[in-house]
């Protein structure tokens, strides 16, 4: 180990772990992997300054296995702009892919000149304490997820801090009120939006056969993209899905105070987690990145700032490996698809925290909404899935497609603006106009849209899996028919705040469906649902009627259909005459949901009913997808007196109406049933017949 410069610092032999730069009183320790290398050589710069005021070269008695390190002494005050630096090995300079946060790129959409991408480098920034941020820890199926960009939630708001971490935080209390109780981000991790294929970037070294830098490396320019330089010189990459990350570092350009990135979304965390609210990133990663490095980075943001979740790529990451991890027990999980199998018995969660993301839900309740034949069955069997040990994840929009507003606004997307001609974006959006393409001031065509928007927010409230909105789509956000606005950082890409006066009978709508789901389990059920009345309480936990009761239709030109969810199966608690701990019906597999129900009965359970310490009310969900007015018959429930209206997508139903045998029900429209209470005959009755 050698001083490469002629002012001295005091340092000494470091330690290999843990790798970047770490904080620890008056010295900052620095561990670096670049394999094949016979020295490193670290560089310490004042702030922004051009020249470093410290070299330091790491030789190979100062390495252990690939990791170069040293233990510096950086005492004194702190210069503005922070103590910055950067690695030199094999000739080449390159930022710590650990570094905490990234100096250089403070303002979103600059891109930099040669000069300027040479002061992209790491900050030594001291650890945060994630673990004292008090996480919520809502359990998988009681989540309400609203997706979000960090920048676009706020850059439309008339505020001095609009699209950053502090802007979002500011709308704590927004999100409380609307009733969600977990926020999922698009990419925060610093990355460069103004990279185009082929590019060099001088602080990615190009030896990427240094594992930890694979899949930051960047190919040679080619000359097709050179042809369309200037036209890809006008993009931003917007949404953040790019190939270079730096995947511990907040992006510094979403921050009021872009030196002090980490400490504002530390204080974002905190202030989302204070009002009940979880936080959960959208961590893409690269193909072919090192997986140790993946991991480690899923375990940093959890102890650093007590994140509670992540959606991630399974294609780049060992997922069982994550789902595994003793440090991510209590961090959900959310990815395309899981093996059910992954946990042992013995290592299996008191609570899922596994979920599969993917546009299944999307598309069958999209197809199911608008009309489509042969889709009853299918959605209904969206509506009614879950799972003991994944969870599911139920969207009509997300941040790819359509929004809300826009998926009964437009046949097809308009994507003009993206510059690539109609290429881009899905041409199977499954959307509908609604009898004119775009806006419209014709009250049945305006009323219309309005329901059907209605109908998307009720099917997935009352869904089994957990919900999820788009940003904006409470209020009615346009994107004016793009459905891939991924380099629209404008206003098309952005929330518009302005419509949520307009809309507030639909935001109203959907604080009423978030609330009534929240309050009952039997629309959230923590077990499984089997379609088996296995507590014998004369109904199944669920069935799948038509419009006559009990009677399910699978003709393909069925438009209707009624699910009955019974609440006698919702919370399942019961005593023993031995003992005061409630027994809890596990339900991960007919064969343990058999077995705990033989085991609570040969222990003393006499009365289930009378002994049951959470029974909810009973559900009946109505969707008429017909264009004309549909007759439903209404199924009878043992010790209950019948249903009333608890919320409707056609106003012309009111809520709490109590309801008979017999309810008509608009075209297009969603009507959720609750039971009241009172007694009825001891057994079910079929339903009138139909004609």
């Amino acid at each position: 180990m050698r001083l490469a410069t002629e002012c001295t610092v005091e340092y000494k032999r470091g330690t290999p772990e843990p790798l970047g730069a770490t904080v620890s009183g008056q010295y900052v320790n620095f561990a670096v992997s670049v394999p094949g290398a016979e020295e490193v050589t670290l560089r310490l710069y004042r702030g922004a300054s051009a020249e470093p005021a410290y070299a330091i070269t790491m030789e190979t008695d100062d390495r252990t296995a690939s990791v170069f390190c040293v233990c510096v002494k950086l005492a004194g005050e702190t210069p503005e702009g922070g103590w910055q630096y950067d690695y030199e090995a094999k000739g080449m300079r390159f930022t710590d892919p650990y570094a905490r946060l990234i100096a250089g790129r403070e303002r979103f959409g600059k891109r930099l000149n040669a000069k300027e991408e040479r002061l992209v480098r790491g900050v030594v920034r001291p650890a945060g304490n994630g673990a004292a941020l008090g996480k919520p820890g809502i359990a998988m199926n009681d989540l309400i997820l609203y997706k979000l960009h960090v920048r676009g939630f706020t850059k439309e708001m008339k505020s001095a801090n609009a699209g950053t971490y502090a802007a979002l935080a500011g709308r704590t209390e927004y999100l409380r009120t609307l009733g969600v109780n977990a926020v999922l981000l698009m990419p925060v991790t610093e990355f460069n939006e103004c990279y185009r294929e082929g590019d060099q970037d001088g602080s990615v070294p190009t030896f990427t056969a240094t594992p930890y830098y694979r899949g930051s490396g960047m190919q040679s320019r080619i000359p097709e993209e050179i042809a369309e330089a200037t036209e890809r010189e006008r993009k931003v990459n917007y949404w953040g899905y790019a190939k270079q990350y730096y995947l511990f570092a907040p992006k510094a350009s979403y921050a009021a105070d872009p030196g002090k990135a980490d400490a504002e979304f530390r204080a974002m965390v905190k202030k989302l987690h204070a009002a009940g609210i979880e936080v959960l990133l959208e961590m893409m990663i690269p193909a072919n990145t090192n997986r140790s490095l993946a991991h480690d980075a899923l375990r940093f943001w959890v102890r650093e700032y007590g994140i509670d979740g992540f959606r991630i790529n399974g294609d780049s990451v060992d997922v069982r490996m994550l789902a595994t991890d003793p440090y991510l027990a209590d961090t959900k999980l959310l990815c395309g698809g899981w093996d059910t199998g992954i946990y042992a018995a013995s290592a299996e969660p008191k609570t899922p925290m596994l979920a599969e993301y993917n546009d299944g839900f999307l598309a069958d309740a999209r197809r199911f909404l608008k009309g489509d034949e042969g889709m009853a069955r299918a959605f209904a069997g969206r509506v009614t899935r879950s799972g003991a040990n994944v969870g599911v994840i139920n969207y009509i929009t997300d941040h790819n497609g359509f929004t809300l507003a826009d998926l009964y606004m437009y046949d097809v997307k308009h994507n003009e603006a993206n510059g690539e001609h109609g290429r881009d974006g899905s041409d199977y959006n499954h959307s509908w106009n609604c009898g004119a393409e775009g806006p419209d001031k014709r009250r049945k065509i305006k009323e219309l849209r309005t329901r059907m928007r209605k109908n998307a927010v009720l099917a997935m409230m009352v869904s089994q899996g957990a919900p999820m909105l788009l940003a904006g789509d409470e209020f009615g956000n346009s994107q004016g028919g793009n459905n891939n606005a991924y380099n629209q950082d404008n206003s098309t890409g952005w929330v518009n705040w302005a419509g949520q006066k307009r809309q507030a009978e639909f935001t109203a709508f959907v604080r009423d469906a978030i609330a009534l789901r929240k309050a009952h389990p039997a629309l959230h059920n923590p077990i499984p649902l089997r379609g088996m009345d296995y507590l014998s309480s004369g109904a199944p936990d669920v069935s799948v009627h038509g419009r006559e009761a009990w009677r399910p239709d699978d003709s393909p030109y069925n438009r209707c259909l009624g699910i009955l969810l019974s609440g006698d199966f919702a919370r399942v608690e019961r005593r023993t005459t031995d003992e005061a701990k409630p027994v809890t019906i596990k339900g991960s597999t007919d064969v343990e949901q058999n077995a705990a129900v033989t085991s609570a009965v040969s222990t003393g359970v006499e009365n289930v009913r009378e002994e049951r310490d959470g029974r909810d009310d009973s559900f009946y969900l109505v969707f008429n997808m017909y264009w004309e007015e549909q007759t439903f018959a209404i199924p009878v429930l043992p010790g209950r007196g019948g249903f009333k209206i608890a919320l409707a997508s056609d106003p012309s139903l009111k809520n709490g109406e109590v309801v008979g045998d017999l309810l008509k029900v608009p075209a297009r429209t969603i009507v959720v049933l609750q039971s009241v209470p009172g007694t009825s005959k001891a057994t079910m009755q079929r339903g009138k017949r139909i004609r």
